[in-house]
């Protein structure tokens, strides 16, 4: 989610200037904010901007009409603005500051004509793609910024194949599919070409996305691999934005690092491992800022409490950068002073003083979590980071199982109950085994999951294409030498049921008519939880979710009685026939 940040004046301002400075030790991530618009109080304060933040997104509009009216298009396109010489100045300030992380952001637009047919399968599109990028790069080199950032989120909606746009007259989802890649590839090598050791970030930043937008960012990847790019391919994750439990934010800066071993070759797997990163992103006014229903309201301090854990954690397993959005201007403690002499308005929502001073007190800290359970989970980061352990053995190390058995698109028991399949869920399992499902027969297939939040991505399963009024069977096994005791913590979207040896030990297969979301009061990723007995031995794990319409997914943890991954317990492809 990003919102434009309007200040007195047109300016996104930056912070408090009480806050002594704190170390720029190597062992923390880079911290920057997003986003920014060049104004005169970096000039003349980047000194203590610089205590809290390594530097800041620094937004001009859309690769299209933003890129040319705030930069140019040489020979021909003169910029129409004077943003490029104010941005020039902030920069200097800010790097003589210290703050050099400084990113120069574009996005693509929401109403705009890409993607379609016409802009994706045309020769014409593609070099105009190239000739903008190219200006970005060349300008983001000359005014002295880090790198770029590019957010893809808006046009999400197009990256589906089947969206409607898309009518297949003389082409294929193939060629859909080709094109994104190929124009990634071309847009990448044309910033690239300009500034070589540009580091460069995509916002939102989730690889295993709808397919026309993740092939678009893959695109981008393989051309740096192609190049070895020193500065490296960062994913902006969001969501780290809600305040997850402790365990999800540790293992969220790993989530890229795992969809990435599925989604590439050799080559541009060994790139990314020397030179990526998953940049996790908070939302530290999101409490009053955020659009979901239901989030706890509650006294600033609580909030802050939790956000100071998180920052903590973060700033543990976050390979190189950490950023954080606000809608409203969190880079300052509203003062007259300010507001007369820089036109900075007092931000409008209630607590803002309390809230904004404590977000500032967080940034200023050199803290990593002391919760001996905390550090035990950052070590097994640290072992996968060093290719001690892999994808499965770091989602068993959190509780979550990595790779499953799946059976669908199967019919939605309340409108298909003809074709929903259910005795296929408790009976030995054959591949092979053709089982009739909602659109014709299906058979049991593998899913790597490799999701150490526990997260359950049904929509990544069929690949974002004809999941509604659905369901489907994921089976795995358990193993355990001796029994054991703890909690299953589960989140839906719309309806699930779980079953272990067959005996159901969660059934909330209904769901209200509109559809149930997977976060639970816009924040909690584990609704409920149960207490479950693991036998000692080969347990069945088996899961029907059903979706209505939308966003389809399940959460799934195992843990003890506060909430931390279960011990004495694994995860495993459940044993089956050909």
């Amino acid at each position: 989610m990003k919102y434009s940040i309007m200040v007195a004046g047109g300016l996104a301002i930056a912070m408090v200037t009480t806050i002594p400075a704190r170390s720029r030790a190597e062992s923390f991530p880079k911290m920057i904010a997003y986003s920014a618009q060049p104004n005169p109080y970096f000039n003349e304060q980047a000194d203590q901007v610089a205590r809290i933040y390594d530097g800041f997104f620094f937004t001009i509009g859309s690769w299209d009409e933003g890129v040319a009216a705030n930069l140019g298009i040489p020979p021909d396109v003169k910029p129409t603005t004077d943003w490029r010489e104010r941005a020039r100045e902030n920069l200097i300030h800010l790097r003589e500051a210290g703050a050099t992380e400084n990113l120069l952001g574009i996005h693509f637009a929401e109403s705009a004509a890409w993607p379609s047919p016409e802009t994706l399968l045309s020769k014409d599109d593609t070099a105009k793609m190239a000739r903008h990028f190219s200006a970005l790069g060349r300008a983001a080199k000359e005014l002295g910024f880090r790198g770029v950032s590019t957010d893809v989120e808006y046009p999400y909606r197009r990256y589906s194949i089947d969206h409607q746009v898309y009518t297949y007259n003389g082409y294929t989802a193939e060629d859909l599919i080709a094109a994104a890649s190929e124009q990634g590839r071309v847009v990448m090598s044309a910033l690239l070409d300009e500034f070589p050791e540009a580091v460069v970030f995509v916002l939102p930043g989730e690889l295993w996305g709808r397919p026309i937008g993740r092939t678009f960012m893959l695109g981008m990847l393989q051309a740096m691999a192609e190049r070895d790019a020193p500065g490296g391919f960062h994913l902006g994750y969001e969501r780290a934005y809600c305040l997850l439990d402790p365990v999800s934010q540790v293992a969220i800066p790993r989530v890229g690092d795992c969809m990435v071993r599925l989604l590439v070759d050799a080559k541009t797997l060994d790139y990314w491992k020397r030179r990526c990163t998953v940049a996790p992103g908070v939302w530290p006014l999101h409490m009053v800022e955020t659009g979901g229903e239901g989030y706890p309201v509650r006294p600033w301090s609580e909030e802050l409490a939790e956000l100071q854990q998180q920052m903590q954690i973060l700033r543990s397993v976050a390979k190189k950068y950490v950023w954080s959005f606000s809608g409203q201007p969190a880079w300052y403690l509203h003062t007259p002073d300010l507001e007369k002499r820089y036109g900075m308005a007092k931000q409008t929502f209630d607590g803002a003083d309390e809230a904004i001073e404590g977000w500032h007190r967080i940034l200023s800290e050199k803290k990593k979590p002391s919760d001996p359970r905390l550090r035990r989970l950052i070590r097994a980061v640290q072992e996968f980071d060093r290719g001690e352990i892999g994808c499965a053995e770091l989602c068993n190390r959190f509780g979550t199982p990595a790779d499953w058995l799946v059976l669908g698109p199967l019919g939605n028991p309340f409108t298909h109950p003809e074709y929903s399949a259910q005795g296929a869920l408790f009976r030995p399992i054959r591949l092979g085994e053709a089982i009739h499902g909602r659109d014709g027969v299906v058979r049991w297939f593998a899913f790597h999951n490799y999701e150490p939040t526990g997260s359950v991505r049904l929509m990544a399963a069929f690949d974002w294409r004809n999941t509604d009024d659905c369901s489907a069977h994921f089976v795995c096994s358990i193993s355990a030498k001796e029994p054991v005791s703890g909690f299953m913590s589960i989140g839906w979207d719309d309806g699930v049921a779980v079953w272990i040896n067959g005996k159901m030990v969660f059934d909330h297969r209904t769901y209200p008519k509109r559809g149930h979301g997977i976060l639970y009061r816009d924040r909690y990723q584990f609704e409920e939880r149960v207490p479950v007995t693991i036998p000692k031995g080969k347990s069945r794990l088996a899961v029907t979710c059903i979706n209505s319409h939308g966003n389809w997914a399940f959460n799934i943890r195992f843990t003890d009685k506060d909430g931390f991954p279960i011990e004495g317990a694994t995860f495993s492809v459940p044993p089956c026939k050909r």
